[in-house]
């Protein structure tokens, strides 16, 4: 008796132990617009790195946690906008305050240049959607490429650590 009640604690301290390697981070992410459509056809200036006032951003994404574990992170991700469509591509960086590669005659990042990990596009008003990925230790983007958008402050950055 005593030997099956030693065996049966082991058995479900190890599945509680595989349960947990096996859990992946959530990330609520939350899309944001300041103030409803925003004249857009000219870059803003507030993309990363560029050491714009940020509080003059248009547009903005909201995470948390802004750090998590590595492994499975699943974004959950919410446009919160009124009436604007939004998406999020997530994307590997090496430091905050590098420039990406921009198409000023798209108002967009050239995403041939930047290699995404993944994206969530297409994301109506009020709705919501997810993404899982399994990331490694470093700094990540994530941000809006609809026309206008990145540079209007729709980015941001979540660590893996």
């Amino acid at each position: 008796m005593k030997i099956r009640n030693i065996l049966a604690s082991a058995l479900v301290v190890g599945s509680l132990m595989a349960s947990t390697a096996f859990a992946e981070t959530v990330v609520k992410v939350t899309l944001i617009d300041k103030m409803g459509t925003p004249d857009l056809s000219k870059p803003l200036g507030l993309g990363m790195g560029m050491k714009a006032d940020m509080s003059t951003a248009k547009m903005g994404i909201n995470i948390n946690p802004k750090t998590a574990a590595p492994g499975n992170v699943r974004f959950d991700v919410t446009n919160l906008a009124s009436n604007l469509v939004h998406e999020v591509l997530i994307a590997q960086i090496t430091d905050e305050n590098q420039l990406l590669p921009f198409d000023q005659g798209r108002n967009k990042v050239d995403e041939e240049a930047v290699r995404s990990l993944g994206s969530v596009s297409e994301i109506d008003p009020n709705k919501t959607a997810s993404l899982t990925l399994d990331l490694k230790p470093g700094k990540y983007l994530l941000y809006c490429n609809v026309a206008g958008h990145y540079m209007a402050g729709m980015w941001t950055v979540i660590e893996i650590k």
